[in-house]
């Protein structure tokens, strides 16, 4: 797979077998979607090869966290980051994102979550992630087209179907 734009655009990330990354398509499109992410702080949660993440790097993101639970993603994101040098911009937590929501104490420009599909963000998950956005921070959510959030409907930017995903924006302040 290759990031689409910055300063690594055509480089390779190598990929996991069985993981289902962010298609470069809709990659572009969210970056298109966000616009200039220079100096910002990024969260990639299933992280997988960290396609999502080393994209915002490449666009001007000054810092990516991955949080993956998978040993064998880790360690692609890891061989990843070395062999596009960018090290020293990243942080990896190897574990299951609630118990990393549990501990963090910190607060994200952007956020990228990316489930298997066949997993589904629960509310308190989705709060607990709203509220680690910045103020003007975003999240972005991929997942199948036929997933709602009504619930969210106050926090919702966007929506965008790219064939059978839907990507979902949401924001940390309540419209009106």
């Amino acid at each position: 797979m290759k990031i689409t734009g910055g300063f690594l655009k055509g480089r390779i990330i190598k990929i996991p077998k069985g993981i289902r990354p962010a298609e470069s398509i809709v990659r572009k499109a969210i970056f298109d979607r966000i616009g200039d992410i220079e100096g910002k702080d990024v969260l990639d949660i299933f992280a997988g090869s960290g396609s999502f993440g080393f994209e915002a790097i490449s666009r001007g993101a000054s810092f990516c966290t991955f949080v993956e639970n998978n040993i064998r993603c880790v360690k692609i994101i890891e061989e990843n980051a070395k062999s596009l040098k960018v090290f020293e911009k990243i942080k990896i937590y190897k574990m299951d994102f609630k118990k990393f929501l549990k501990i963090n104490d910190k607060k994200f420009d952007i956020i990228f979550a990316s489930p298997p599909y066949k997993f589904v963000l629960d509310k308190n998950s989705i709060e607990k992630i709203i509220n680690i956005l910045k103020k003007d921070g975003i999240f972005i959510l991929e997942t199948r087209k036929e997933i709602n959030f009504y619930e969210f409907k106050d926090f919702i930017l966007r929506e965008a179907i790219y064939g059978e995903t839907k990507i979902t924006y949401f924001t940390c302040c309540l419209s009106g």
